[in-house]
């Protein structure tokens, strides 16, 4: 706020320096006073009316002591040049000082309310922005939830996946043990088959055998 005053004092001083610049070719009433404005170089011309203190004229042509002046009005006429002076009188001086410090107060009022909004637009941003963060922690709760569940997921898959496989392979060595086992059977049933029947033959050899011997003996 400081360094906006005081740029605004500069401002000012600037606009009454350029005022003063723009009026180096005129020249005012001495204080004070009122003076003749005459239709001629000299005191036995017509007066025409009397000019008062402070007023401003532009310097049209000098002539000796006088010089041919030319009123706000548009008027023209002649006056002594001792009675003008290039320097602003004091009063015009505090009209255009007083003026610039309005103008100051003006901008400074203006500014102060462009504060105040850049204020209150920062307070609506800021709420607008913790809006914003309680969302964004919303979401980034919702998605560590998710992505905790996912994982637990990708666990309990690859869980089953690896129980699945070993199901194969348990299944598969089931199947290649009942078909040994079957095959084992077979033999077995094969040798018991085999078995009996040598039983069997060794059985009817010997009865053949007994049979035959029997008879030699009772031919005897």
């Amino acid at each position: 706020m400081k360094h906006l005053t005081s740029g605004l004092f500069i401002i000012g001083i600037t606009l009454i320096l350029m005022v003063n610049m723009a009026s180096a070719e005129d020249r005012y009433v001495i204080d004070k006073l009122q003076i003749t404005f005459r239709t001629g170089p000299g005191n036995d011309r017509k007066i025409i009316s009397l000019l008062n203190s402070d007023q401003k004229v532009e310097l049209l042509e000098p002539s000796g002591d006088w010089i041919k002046v030319r009123l706000q009005n548009g008027k023209e006429g002649w006056v002594l040049q001792r009675y003008l002076t290039s320097e602003t009188p004091c009063r015009t001086q505090v009209a255009l000082a007083n003026q610039s410090i309005d103008q100051l107060e003006n901008n400074l009022d203006a500014a102060q309310k462009a504060n105040q909004k850049i204020l209150a637009d920062k307070e609506d941003t800021g709420q607008e922005l913790k809006r914003t963060q309680q969302e964004l922690d919303k979401i980034n709760k919702a998605y560590a939830t998710l992505k905790k569940g996912a994982a637990g997921y990708l666990e309990l898959k690859d869980r089953h996946e690896k129980i699945s496989t070993r199901l194969t392979k348990q299944t598969q060595k089931a199947n290649d043990l009942e078909r040994e086992l079957n095959t084992i059977r077979k033999k077995k049933y094969v040798r018991w088959f085999l078995g009996g029947a040598g039983v069997l033959l060794l059985g009817f050899i010997l009865g053949f055998s007994s049979k035959k011997q029997k008879r030699r003996s009772s031919l005897l």
